[in-house]
């Protein structure tokens, strides 16, 4: 397994005033539910762990979802994906702590570019592991990406991966315990939930060497997964905080 070493990026800013939490928490809470219910991977859950390598102590759910009816196919796709999705409240918490550590307020402005933008990008999934499947280019051809730690990843047997077919349930299970050593060295640039790159993450004080998107080093998924992991037992999101000071 990768280790990553020291993963903070930042010291930690001064916390939300309580004043400020009691009127906008419950206000930004109610819009985290609408913003979750894009939550499309979110199909039939099939069951919870917290033993999950890499990911012990955590409660990823195991869930099987269908596409809508891919034009090429004639039919849905079926996905099976571990997911780490944060909870209405959390998610809420984690944008008003990125607004104020980054802007120090937490104007409509600001939080709604943080809001659109994990909208957009992720619908707040957190694919811990398993196939994703985006229309990204034409609507109804729904093609599949493997997702390992938040993160795009490749296999290095292509030919265990069919990009226009049905995967098989074999297929399937395999996608959800890929290990490190059936991926190449390379991986995507972006990591759930808010499209955090490792340029971002250098800018804001990484302290691990992740490279630049054109080197893509695997090292990327250690560091989002751990950070990530942090986020769910914090107020902050690094990652999320990464981004903002880029785009804010």
């Amino acid at each position: 397994m990768l280790l990553c070493g020291v993963l903070a990026m930042t010291a930690q800013g001064k916390k939300l005033p309580k004043s400020v939490l009691k009127d906008s928490l419950p206000v930004m809470t109610a819009r985290c539910e609408k913003l979750l219910k894009a939550a499309y991977m979110e199909g039939t859950l099939i069951g919870e762990t917290d033993t999950l390598p890499g990911w012990e102590g955590y409660p990823v759910k195991l869930y099987e979802y269908y596409t809508g009816k891919d034009v090429r196919v004639g039919a849905p796709k079926k996905g099976k994906v571990y997911l780490l999705d944060p909870s209405p409240e959390k998610l809420a918490m984690w944008i008003l702590t990125t607004s104020w550590e980054v802007k120090g307020n937490i104007d409509r402005e600001n939080t709604d570019k943080i809001y659109k933008r994990i909208l957009g990008q992720s619908g707040a999934q957190f694919p811990v592991s398993g196939v994703v499947y985006e229309a990204m280019y034409k609507a109804g051809e729904y093609y599949p990406y493997l997702f390992k730690d938040g993160v795009t990843v490749y296999l290095k047997d292509s030919t265990d991966f069919a990009k226009d077919q049905h995967p098989t349930e074999e297929m399937l299970d395999f996608y959800l315990h890929m290990k490190y050593s059936d991926l190449t060295e390379r991986t995507g640039t972006y990591a759930r939930i808010i499209s955090t790159t490792r340029e971002m993450y250098t800018a804001a004080g990484g302290k691990v060497d992740v490279g630049t998107s054109e080197d893509k080093k695997q090292i990327w998924l250690c560091v989002v997964r751990d950070l990530y992991k942090k986020a769910w037992k914090n107020d902050r999101n690094e990652l999320m905080i990464a981004w903002a000071k880029g785009y804010l």
